[in-house]
């Protein structure tokens, strides 16, 4: 399939999804059965009357359904933690947005304005408890507007690590970096070693999975991203980015990354403790036009352009192989 073709997909998804989707303040579900289809009964919730209560009267105007019922296990109308999974996903990839980057920002801060509860206090949840009393936790849905289903999806009263994870990391690349910590803060205080095992994040069972979705929080707040395919590494810490350390992973090789600035200017190191990293350019914090890169004892001549805002793209003159026991210093000015 050509190119074109799949970017006519996505534009067109894209719209519909903002068009249909977009409430104002974040993306709802639209319950809708197709003509012709039948919901089968073990998947049909009780029936509304006019007053709101289930029973079996006539349905009310509000019934999601056609037919006088709701279909269980849907959200609709509700603010859902993990509405922006695969913006998440694409910020992680490096690919940037797939939503309206306004609409992007404006809806994780709801996620966490209406599903983030500190504390948790006396909500309720019939299900799984996995947050209590003075803990605090991100419900996986809630409904501010109203129109919670009668029977929505089985967890929705939840709190989950891996989405609380997920939801963290978006916050930090969406800029809402103190907002991200306090999630990431409650799990690890629901996780402290007395309360319960801070290395098993349990959700569907012990060390679930999910909760792998912690790396994210250290990608965003790295602002890091690695494309093998170009050589380019980017760095841009969203905290400390004046005395900021970190490691860093690839395919091919892990090592550290370092960003300190002063009145003089600011350096970025790179250093690989493991395999190898091949690198032809960088994207960095910084707004100066003069640049100097040294590997080991020797300098290597280099560019540097605005990329965005108040990121820099510097670019090697030859490509470079770092190898263990190798450090690449950039300093701008």
């Amino acid at each position: 399939m050509p190119v074109r073709k799949y970017r006519s997909i996505y534009e067109s998804g894209r719209k519909k999804t903002e068009r249909m989707l977009w409430n104002g303040e974040y993306y709802v579900q639209k319950v809708r059965v197709m003509p012709g289809q039948v919901v089968p009964e073990h998947l049909r919730g009780p029936a509304v009357c006019g007053s709101g209560c289930a029973c079996n009267e006539t349905p009310g105007p509000k019934t999601p359904a056609r037919d006088g019922f709701d279909v269980k296990y849907q959200y609709g109308e509700g603010c859902l933690s993990d509405q922006l999974l695969g913006q998440w996903a694409s910020h992680v990839a490096g690919l940037g947005y797939v939503l309206d980057p306004k609409r992007v920002g404006k809806a994780v801060e709801s996620v966490f304005r209406y599903n983030f509860r500190k504390p948790i206090g006396g909500f309720s949840n019939v299900q799984r408890i996995y947050a209590l009393n003075d803990e605090a936790g991100l419900l996986l849905c809630s409904w501010p507007r109203g129109n919670r289903p009668r029977l929505p999806f089985v967890y929705s009263d939840e709190v989950w690590t891996g989405i609380e994870y997920h939801v963290a990391a978006h916050l930090i690349y969406e800029g809402f970096v103190a907002e991200g910590l306090a999630v990431v803060k409650g799990v690890r205080d629901r996780h402290d070693g007395l309360r319960r095992n801070p290395w098993d994040e349990f959700e569907c069972g012990h060390h679930y999975a999910r909760a792998m979705s912690s790396w994210s929080v250290l990608l965003a707040l790295c602002g890091y991203g690695y494309s093998a395919v170009t050589g380019r590494l980017r760095f841009a810490p969203k905290l400390s980015p004046d005395d900021f350390r970190c490691v860093f992973t690839t395919a091919s090789g892990w090592g550290a990354l370092s960003q300190t600035a002063t009145d003089a200017g600011r350096t970025v190191s790179v250093s690989v403790s493991y395999g190898a990293v091949a690198l032809r350019s960088l994207a960095l914090q910084g707004d100066g036009r003069k640049v100097a890169v040294r590997l080991g004892g020797r300098s290597i001549e280099a560019a540097c352009r605005p990329l965005e805002e108040g990121i820099l793209e510097v670019t090697l003159s030859e490509p470079v192989e770092l190898k263990p026991g190798q450090r690449l210093v950039i300093t701008m000015r």
